[in-house]
């Protein structure tokens, strides 16, 4: 579940505050970095819950 809000919220920041600073990050790279991270984390859980069966 924590992935799915991950891909949101980078895609959301890639698309609606790309010229944003957050501290010292933009919003664009920083979005693009929580969608792979977010995909990562997914498709890590769902491969758990596929090799348990």
């Amino acid at each position: 579940m924590f992935g799915v809000f991950l891909i949101v919220a980078g895609a959301a920041l890639w698309l609606f505050a790309r010229d944003a600073e957050f501290f010292w990050f933009r919003g664009g790279p920083l979005g693009v970095a929580l969608v792979a991270v977010g995909v990562i984390d997914v498709v890590s859980a769902r491969r758990t819950d596929t090799s348990g069966r």
